[in-house]
């Protein structure tokens, strides 16, 4: 291989940014989005650096949070994949399974099959020593009005009831709770390799001044519904309104930006293609790049541009769409006159009403 020169610019970080421009615009008035400032970018990088040597010095439990942030910053498959190393050297075994298994799956959709094969090699080999935990519900229980199941925080939807799910070693707490209930409360440690921990969650206990059901005494026989009074019928002149031509012109003006923003989502992908192609034998982790590297580096570059444009066009339009729509006054009936157009560098609306 060639010299290698070292590149700077994170690619994606352009894509995140028009990502954000949009959903930014939509949630207030139009604005101009603002790009990720320079000192995020070079966070993403000095973060990456540290985490790496630290982490080649065995102190994962300092690297992992790094890499963390960094994948925050800048989402690389490059980072992901080093994150899941450094996941595994901490122990949490069922982490970093699981984004190998991402890994992977990025790398193929990508065309990195190299990289592909060994993250999901890399999954395999830590599949057989991943401990799994089983929530189990019994069938009495499931029919309680709001019953809701957590581990460690986080909510256990029905499906999972009775699952073996990976999960990374240590204690775990289970919490069980329902109307009129008193809360259940279960640590549980799974570490051994390999194994499977069964948790059986017991009837709930009444909670104190839980409304009691009254016995022996009859039901109240319910009260006959009232009659609805008559309604009018309505006059000859009732009868839907016409859409107003502000409405129509907010709707042509949101269609635009719908498409605006399938051009922002497709130059996104390609950026993303293009830096992932560079990373896969022309840039090295520390972002030395021989000239093809360098090449693939500007392309993506380029598209990036291109994907945030559209997105903050995209932005843009749909937020004044949805202005035009809900601001329209009622009883308009003149005809519209809309002229639109779409480019790669946003989109532009001409109209009278």
């Amino acid at each position: 291989m060639g010299p290698r020169w070292r590149w700077r610019s994170r690619v994606a970080a352009f894509a995140t940014a028009g990502a954000l421009a949009a959903a930014t615009a939509l949630a207030a008035a139009p604005a101009a989005a603002q790009p990720v400032s320079a000192q995020d970018q070079a966070a993403a990088q000095a973060l990456f650096d540290e985490a790496r040597a630290l982490a080649t010095a065995g102190k994962h439990a300092e690297a992992c949070p790094k890499l963390e942030e960094s994948y925050r910053l800048d989402p690389a498959i490059g980072t992901q994949y080093y994150l899941a190393e450094c996941l595994e050297g901490l122990g949490r075994t069922a982490s970093a399974w699981t984004l190998y298994l991402q890994v992977g799956d990025l790398a193929a959709a990508a065309g990195q099959s190299a990289r592909a094969s060994h993250a999901r090699q890399r999954a395999e080999s830590i599949a057989p020593s991943l401990v799994r935990l089983s929530i189990r519900v019994p069938d009495a229980l499931r029919s309680v009005r709001d019953l809701r199941v957590e581990r460690d925080g986080s909510l256990v939807g029905p499906p999972q009831w009775g699952v073996a799910v990976p999960v990374d070693p240590g204690r775990h707490t289970i919490v069980v709770t329902a109307s009129g209930k008193k809360p259940w409360r279960h640590e549980v440690d799974a570490s051994a390799p390999g194994t499977t921990v069964a948790v059986d969650v017991p009837p709930l206990e009444e909670a104190p001044g839980a409304p009691a059901t009254a016995v022996g005494a009859p039901p109240l026989a319910p009260a006959p519904p009232l009659a609805p009074a008559p309604r009018p019928a309505p006059s000859p002149a009732e009868g839907a309104a016409p859409m107003s031509t502000q409405r129509v012109l907010g709707i042509v003006v949101g269609g635009a930006g719908l498409a605006a923003a399938a051009v922002g989502a497709g130059f996104g992908v390609h950026a993303m293609a293009k830096r992932d192609a560079s990373n896969d034998g022309h840039c090295d982790a520390q972002d030395y790049c021989d000239a093809e590297g360098l090449g693939l580096r500007e392309q993506s570059l380029g598209a990036a541009r291109v994907s945030t444009i559209a997105f903050v066009g995209a932005g843009l339009a749909l937020a004044g769409g949805a202005v035009l729509f809900f601001t329209a006054p009622s009883g308009e009936r003149a005809a519209p006159q809309v002229g639109v157009s779409l480019g790669p560098l946003g989109a532009s609306v001409r109209g009278r009403f």
